[in-house]
């Protein structure tokens, strides 16, 4: 009689285990068995692992908004793409493509200069980059 209520325990103990283990994004059929292995101690551990990121469908779904047809013809990034931009150095060898960060890590670097030619897909020709004095104002974080 007391070999059922200890396989009983052990079972609800697996159980339980893999129950909290679902709960917490963890494996429920390896907890199962840490649980009738080990018991309470399984219980104790789950309890302050950390709970681990699922993508789920199920748990995902409520955090996701709520899709909205879209059709062909409208645009489907509300950002419009980044330019690619393109610089000459002091020996006229071209660098790029490459985005404003990049650009600006140039400036940074002293890469290049005011007086340096950009030119992006935009743009008919080469131009100084003291010429443009938004993008100037913008690589040098004028305030």
């Amino acid at each position: 009689m007391y070999i059922l209520l200890y396989i009983l325990s052990w079972l609800i103990l697996g159980w339980l285990s893999s129950k909290m283990a679902r709960r917490r994004g963890r494996n429920p059929a390896i907890w199962f068995f840490l649980g009738v292995i080990l018991g309470v101690i399984a219980l104790i551990v789950l309890y302050f692992l950390p709970q681990k990121e699922t993508l789920a469908p199920a748990m995902a779904a409520p955090m996701q908004k709520a899709a909205i047809p879209i059709s062909p013809n409208e645009e489907v990034s509300e950002k419009p793409p980044e330019k690619l931009w393109y610089y000459l150095d002091s020996e006229k060898a071209q660098f790029g493509p490459m985005s404003f960060y990049a650009l600006q890590g140039a400036w940074d670097d002293d890469k290049i200069t005011a007086s340096t030619y950009i030119w992006n897909e935009d743009m008919e020709n080469w131009v100084r980059l003291e010429n443009l004095i938004d993008l100037h104002a913008r690589i040098r974080r004028a305030p």
